[in-house]
Parts: C-alpha cells; sequence; structure tokens
C-alpha cells in the first residue's frame, strides 16, 4: 500500500504551527544551553594566570625557579590580583642527565595543570659535569623555599605534587621521598607540606645501575655528572630514590616507554617492584616501543588521561 504525500495546504494549521516551532524551539534551547556552558565553563584560560620568573632560591646564578599563579588581569594600577585560594601547586624539575637542559624548555609539560587552576613552580638546578650531587640539593632546596614561601603564592600546602622527566624524575622522585623520612636531609620540609603524589616520568630510580648500563652505550651522562668512577657507588647510595621508599612514601605514578635507550625500563620495573612491596600506592604506566620522550600521539594523550586519573584518586 503507498502512502500518501500531504502537502502544505492538506495540514492543520496547529501541525504546521508544531512542524515549525519545534525545530526552532529546539535550535534556541541548544543556543542558550551552550551560551550558559561558555559562560562558566570557557575553553579559554590562559588570562587566568601569571608569571613570575627567576626568583632567586639560593646564591648561585643557577639557582633560580619561576612561580605560575593563578588570579585575574584587573587593570591598571595593579593589573593582576592573585587569586585568593589556596591552589594545588606542580613543582617541576627537567631533564638533562643532571648536566645540560633549561626549565624554559618544559613549559609544554605544565600547561595541563594551568587549565585546571593550579600554580605551578618551575625549577632551575645547578648542572654540569662534575657537579654530583648539587642537583639534589637544590631541588631539596627549591622545595623548602616553596614551603616557605607558600603563603606569599597562595600555594596550598597540603596539595603539593612533584613532576620531571629523566633527570628530572630522579630529582622528583628523590626528594619526594626524602621529604617523606624525617632527618633524611638538611633541606627536610616533610613536617610543613604535604607531597600527595610523584608524577614521575622516566627517571634514573637505580644510579649505579643506570651507570653501569650506560657503559655499553654512548654518553655515560651518570659518569659525567659524578665525574670520578669510584664515586658512583657512594652517590649512588645515598641519592638513588630506590634507597629511600618506606610505607610513608607519597604516590607514584611513572611513565615509561619500554624502548627507552637512555633510560632502561628496568628502572621503573625496579621502582614498582619495591613499592609494591612497601605497600604504597602506586601506578607504572608502560608505553609499548615508547622511547626516551618518544611517543606517538596517542600515547600522549593516554598519558596526561592518566596524570589527570591518577592525582585525581589521590588528591583532596
Amino acid at each position: 500500500m503507498k502512502s500518501k504525500a500531504l502537502s502544505l495546504n492538506q495540514i492543520s494549521g496547529k501541525s504546521y504551527l508544531r512542524l515549525v516551532w519545534f525545530p526552532l524551539l529546539l535550535v534556541l534551547t541548544i543556543n542558550t544551553l551552550y551560551s550558559q556552558q561558555t559562560e562558566f565553563e570557557s575553553p579559554f584560560w590562559s588570562h587566568r594566570f601569571s608569571i613570575i620568573k627567576d626568583i632567586p632560591y639560593g646564591e648561585d646564578e643557577q639557582q633560580r625557579l619561576d612561580i605560575f599563579i593563578q588570579g585575574s588581569w584587573i587593570g591598571e594600577p595593579f593589573y593582576f590580583k592573585k587569586s585568593v585560594d589556596k591552589n594545588p601547586t606542580l613543582i617541576y624539575m627537567h631533564g638533562g642527565g643532571w648536566v645540560r637542559g633549561e626549565k624554559e624548555s618544559r613549559i609544554g609539560f605544565l600547561v595541563h595543570y594551568l587549565e585546571r587552576g593550579w600554580n605551578v613552580v618551575n625549577v632551575e638546578y645547578r648542572l654540569g659535569k662534575n657537579t654530583a650531587p648539587q642537583a639534589v640539593d637544590d631541588v631539596l632546596c627549591a622545595v623548602k623555599w616553596v614551603a616557605e614561601n607558600a603563603e606569599n603564592f597562595n600555594i596550598d600546602i597540603n596539595n603539593i605534587v612533584l613532576s620531571g622527566e629523566s633527570a628530572g624524575g630522579h630529582l622528583c622522585l628523590i626528594s619526594g621521598l626524602m621529604n617523606s623520612i624525617p632527618g633524611s636531609h638538611p633541606y627536610y620540609v616533610g613536617d610543613k607540606i604535604t607531597i600527595k603524589a610523584i608524577v614521575n616520568w622516566f627517571g634514573i630510580t637505580d644510579i649505579a645501575k643506570a651507570d653501569e648500563y650506560l657503559k655499553n652505550t654512548e654518553g655515560n651522562y651518570v659518569f659525567d655528572w659524578i665525574g670520578d668512577q669510584e664515586k658512583i657507588t657512594e652517590i649512588s647510595k645515598k641519592y638513588s630514590p630506590i634507597h629511600y621508599i618506606t610505607k610513608n612514601a607519597p604516590p607514584i605514578l611513572t611513565i615509561h616507554g619500554d624502548s627507552d635507550s637512555r633510560v632502561p625500563y628496568n628502572q621503573a620495573q625496579l621502582l614498582h617492584e619495591t613499592l609494591d612491596k612497601a605497600g604504597t600506592k602506586h601506578q607504572l604506566l608502560t608505553l609499548p616501543g615508547g622511547k626516551h620522550m618518544g611517543f606517538s600521539e596517542k600515547q600522549f594523550q593516554l598519558i596526561q588521561k592518566t596524570i589527570f586519573s591518577f592525582l585525581g584518586d589521590v588528591m583532596n
């Protein structure tokens, strides 16, 4: 049986109005919801923070940090007004084998925290050959500086996260773990701040084992940093994160590719096996085929999603 098509002349007045007004009402409703969403959940957020650069936390010219502060641009005469809220804060340490690199090169790893309303402290430290263990002392000093100056920058001392990649991964691990053990270092501030998590991007966890591995490759940055083969065992024992894991360690997320040629994947495996034995909350995100900061677009998307899911589980 064939259906009969209706012309406009055959449609009653009420039916015609329903046909016209229902789509129009739907469009108006969607536009209203969209305008409300964009008013309160705007995707534009880069105007919500300011930067104070190269603040000294020590006497050496390399002992400097940048602070990204949440707030509002309000115009003259003061222009920027700090947020009145206490904000969760990321402290970030860049990589480079302890002998090279610069804090400005890692801005891309900070933006997702800024987007979510965090403060960020981006740390520079003493670099160069034969400088061990200055980098460790510096980042611990920088964390102490943050604890002592938190009030001035509306930093929530109960919601601190440490992060870094490669040598910076080592530095965030060692500074976070030492601050979970009272008296472990002259710059200990574990009684003044709460380190809620460590986000470790393929960091060195056992310095001596990394040295053994790198002897068979080009560019032994462990030897370059320490400068004396006889001192490697001593430095490793005193400054390897693997030796500071206790039941009081902060939750740790590690991101590591299993094809990393600069920091071997077994450094991450060793860390998380030890964390598991200690009963500490931890997660190892393994990226199949991932190299040293060499991940696919899909893997980077997974990394960021995993980071903020992990932090959501452990933070206030």
